[in-house]
């Protein structure tokens, strides 16, 4: 391996440690030396890959979305938009989701954090909202963003919610409630446009 790909092999591994701390432990989970000595690096080779711990936030960001579309890969070809957004939510509001957070959506990790977070992760944030809204999987049947945005809402704030309380019972109640709901909204909203159901 040459001296490019030892970098970028590197720098890879920085992202890959720094995505998933950052949906587990949030932005503070990124600290540049405790993230460096836990990949067995000096703390000043760092900056050879990143100029700041805000750059390296924010690729972090657009690497656990990356991961996060990936994995979630496309969904069924020919489903009605309401099944797509049911779909999308089921698997959203999923207990592996809640119980996986290192491979989870980093939107609901960070929910507390991103209005605190430095100009640039915030935009990045407002950058990876404006992707998850858009339904990429049929750019023709494009949805109202209003409605897109009404269900990220109600599916990343349940997710939050229900990581956030330790009643296993009840957590599990938040996400079935969130679901049903989410399904309802679905199915409010294709009647309001005319959708096929």
């Amino acid at each position: 391996m040459n001296r490019s790909e030892r970098k970028a092999a590197t720098r890879a591994a920085i992202l890959d440690l720094a995505a998933a701390r950052l949906r587990t432990e949030g932005l503070a989970g990124n600290g540049v030396q405790r993230l460096m000595r836990d990949l067995g690096l000096t703390h000043g080779g760092f900056y050879a890959h990143f100029q700041s711990k805000e750059a390296l936030e924010v690729a972090a960001l657009e690497a656990a979305v990356a991961e996060r579309t990936k994995r979630l890969g496309a969904q069924p070809q020919g489903l009605p938009r309401p099944e797509r957004r049911k779909l999308r939510a089921r698997s959203y509001l999923s207990r592996t989701h809640r119980d996986h957070p290192e491979t989870g959506c980093p939107l609901a990790a960070l929910l507390s954090e991103a209005p605190r977070a430095a100009p640039a992760v915030r935009e990045s944030f407002q950058a990876m909202l404006a992707a998850v809204v858009t339904d990429s999987d049929n750019p023709q049947d494009a949805a109202s963003p209003s409605e897109e945005l009404a269900l990220l809402a109600l599916a990343a704030g349940g997710l939050a919610l229900a990581r956030a309380v330790p009643d296993s019972g009840l957590s599990d109640a938040i996400l079935a409630a969130c679901r049903d709901a989410a399904g309802v909204l679905a199915d409010a909203y294709a009647r309001r446009e005319g959708d096929p159901q």
